[in-house]
């Protein structure tokens, strides 16, 4: 914004020096009135407010010289009025833009930040420093300046945090546990397999490489979004050109209307599906001709296929789901992790998927012979079973719909 403004004084005054022909001494004039003006637009009469009434004063003694036909002796004042308005403004600036990290700094000096977080303040204050240099260099660009002085405020609130944590005098081993479980915590919610004794530098560049993978995944399914888009638009193109070549209703036409439409009520219904749960609740996708409801949320006993009260909620949401679907046919399943034998996995994936099913039976106006369970035991894995977080992920009921044409 400052520079905006300044550049705008800066122009209208060089338009018009270059369409009235001003004289010189009207030029020095001018010169010191845009310096006066910039300053004005930068906050100077808040922030600098004794450089901008010195300039003032310059300026106006300046004109009563020039009045008396003290030529030279009105130059010397108005070039010390642009000086001092030079400085107003780069003073208005620099409060602007450096007042908050000062600040902070400030505050984290009053902390001992110097005793508990030495080298941070020593980076703060030489950020804050860096940003007074960028503004004193070229004070028009107020990018590299804003940059650095907000680098230097987030420096200063971390050496707060510091402080806070020598305060408390922690043991060296407690820093070290908190330190892993939060990696752990991290690594646990990209699927990354978890060690305690994981070496710092190997788990963060495992889950650098999950990150990664992830963005590369997102990037895909981006791209299949956009064709299908496209494809989308393909049709209506092919739609509008049939409408042309046959001029009317053809069959040709109907059935890729029908096509069109029934793609737009199946993104439609999807995005009601995934509106309705928390993430933490369900997970809502499509899965070749079905829609997905994975509850997450859903959790038993060891060993137990009973569902508890405290899932009412949950279950309220799955019959608002399903009410989205009506007449669909529906499969629910059951899976377990690899513990445990392969044939008491099956029967307790089978007796939860049943559960379910009685569930959404008393819940919801179905006809049974549209809605079936099916336990898959530990067959169908979604994550790595050698993880704890894995094995979560793979006890799980799935709840499949499949919408009538």
């Amino acid at each position: 914004m400052l520079n905006h403004r300044r550049c705008a004084t800066l122009l209208i005054f060089a338009l018009l020096s270059a369409s009235s022909g001003l004289s010189a001494e009207e030029h020095n004039l001018s010169v010191a009135e845009t310096a006066r003006l910039a300053a004005i637009a930068a906050g100077a009469a808040e922030h600098a407010t004794d450089l901008l009434e010195d300039g003032e004063e310059e300026l106006s003694r300046s004109r009563r010289d020039a009045r008396q036909g003290k030529a030279e002796k009105a130059a010397e004042r108005r070039a010390r009025a642009a000086r001092l308005f030079d400085a107003a403004e780069l003073q208005a600036i620099q409060h602007t833009v450096l007042d908050e990290a000062r600040t902070a700094i400030k505050k984290a000096r009053a902390e001992r930040a110097k005793r508990y977080a030495p080298r941070t303040l020593q980076r703060a204050e030489q950020l804050l420093a860096d940003a007074n240099a960028a503004l004193v260099n070229d004070r028009t660009n107020l990018e590299l300046a804003t940059d650095l002085a907000d680098e230097s405020e987030a420096t200063a609130r971390l050496a707060m945090q510091i402080i806070q944590i020598a305060r408390k005098k922690p043991e060296v081993e407690d820093l070290v546990l908190e330190r892993a479980g939060d990696l752990w915590k991290l690594q646990a919610a990209a699927g990354v397999p978890q060690e305690a004794d994981q070496d710092r530098d190997s788990a963060r560049d495992d889950l650098v490489a999950e990150i990664t993978r992830m963005r590369e995944s997102e990037q895909r399914l981006s791209e299949d979004l956009d064709d299908t888009r496209a494809f989308a638009a393909a049709l209506e193109d092919e739609i509008r050109l049939l409408d042309e070549q046959l001029g009317g209703a053809t069959a040709e036409r109907r059935e890729l209307v029908m096509q069109l439409e029934k793609q737009a009520r199946v993104r439609e219904q999807l995005e009601q599906a995934k509106s309705l749960f928390e993430p933490d609740e369900a997970d809502i996708f499509r899965q070749s001709d079905a829609i997905v409801a994975r509850l997450t949320g859903l959790r038993f006993d060891t060993g137990s296929a009973k569902i508890g009260a405290n899932y009412d909620i949950l279950f309220a949401k799955v019959k608002k789901m399903l009410a989205i679907y009506p007449g669909a046919s529906i499969v629910v399943e059951g899976h377990t992790d690899s513990k445990g034998s392969d044939r008491v996995n099956k029967r307790l994936s089978q007796n939860r998927a049943q559960e379910v099913v009685a569930r959404i039976l008393r819940d919801n106006p179905i006809e049974p012979n549209l809605i079936a369970a099916v336990g898959y035991g530990e067959t169908r894995p979604i994550a790595n079973n050698e993880t704890a977080d894995g094995r979560a992920r793979n006890r799980r009921i799935d709840i499949l719909i499949r919408p009538l044409d």
